[in-house]
């Protein structure tokens, strides 16, 4: 696989609303391959291969979990608020880049120290609106920079490999996403029109997946993501049987907690067309019924009158931390999984 690849997608900035910069390595990396690329208003971006009868849209979404700007005190330091899922916990002492409109600015997170925390404080969750990030520097000087209210804050984090075929890095939500697209769309000989979205905002109410796919007007869509892993100490194999390793999943359906409400259902069609590519092939896999959260999946198949979708996910470690741990050899089978499913037949 090209470790390379993903490391320049993980290691890209680009926050709900501040996707250029993940966009820029993609279409480096697409075009450099001979697919053509363009952008809507909106920041979607898109590239084609192959022709046909039938259209097979295949979304990854492009923005991570990050912070924004919210208010910069006399002194400068800053408060933020989240974008996307963010667990307080997480979030006290982690190191993070300002990107500031004429310079970007390093700071920490902080939070009064626990020597000075008071019994009854040491037992609570330090909510992030009792959090702030320290630069370093003054009010004046982040105005300086073009730091101000709205500016997009990123986390510093390398990718590192891990023993036994596992990689660790940021925004692997979907940055491993985007890759398995980009791979695919290298190595297919499509059996009719693919249109690859790399979508913006999704984490945030899907709402690229939401405009593209009616821009498109596909006959199938697939959305490639990640998922919950539950190979570690305090998951129970019933709450999250996923595992890495083990092969990428085939959601079945996702969506609320206790309702799975506002998600999708795979259409049982689409759905049962990836697994018998999957058995064919030789291709592990898993099956998946996720509670908790969705993918751009479940706004494509409701848009337009309905699209037959289904979604294809890359089991992780750690989801929604900046710290989230994949395997190889899951990517590369979803890699391979994306590349059948493109240069087959569709059943719609």
């Amino acid at each position: 696989m090209d470790l390379e690849l993903l490391r320049r997608l993980s290691e890209a900035h680009g926050v709900t609303g501040s996707e250029y910069g993940v966009a820029a390595v993609i279409k480096e990396e697409l075009q450099v391959s001979g697919v053509r690329t363009y952008e809507d208003k909106f920041g979607n971006l898109f590239a084609e291969k192959g022709s046909g009868g039938r259209t097979l849209m295949v979304a990854a979404h492009t923005d991570e979990i990050g912070l924004i700007v919210k208010h910069i005190d006399e002194k400068g330091f800053i408060r933020f608020a989240k974008l996307g899922g963010i667990a307080d916990q997480i979030l006290p002492a982690q190191r993070v880049l300002i990107h500031g409109m004429k310079k970007k600015v390093q700071g920490v997170i902080g939070c009064k120290a626990v020597h000075v925390m008071k019994d009854e404080e040491r037992k609570q969750l330090v909510t992030y609106d009792r959090m702030f990030i320290d630069t370093g520097a003054t009010k004046e000087q982040l105005e300086g920079y073009g730091v101000r209210v709205g500016t997009p804050i990123t986390f510093i984090r390398g990718l590192t490999e891990l023993e036994n075929d596992l990689v660790v890095g940021k925004a692997m939500d979907d940055r491993a996403g985007c890759y398995v697209l980009i791979e695919a769309l290298k190595k297919a000989n499509p059996e009719n029109k693919v249109v690859a979205v790399f979508t913006v905002q999704e984490e945030v109410g899907l709402r690229g997946a939401t405009m593209s796919a009616n821009a498109v007007k596909p006959d199938i869509g697939i959305a490639i993501d990640t998922t919950i892993a539950g190979d570690h100490p305090e998951l129970s194999e019933q709450d999250a049987p996923v595992r890495l390793g083990k092969g990428p999943t085939i959601v079945v359906a996702d969506g609320r907690k206790d309702s799975l409400g506002g998600g999708m259902i795979a259409n049982p069609l689409v759905r049962g067309w990836l697994m018998e590519l999957a058995e064919k092939s030789g291709i592990p896999y898993q099956l998946e019924v996720l509670e908790g959260g969705t993918t751009d999946a479940a706004a494509i198949q409701m848009s337009q009158s309905g699209i037959p979708s289904a979604c294809i996910s890359i089991p992780s470690r750690y989801v929604h931390s900046f710290s989230e741990v994949i395997s190889k050899k899951d990517l590369e089978g979803c890699v391979e999984l994306l590349v059948k499913a493109m240069e087959s037949k569709t059943p719609f």
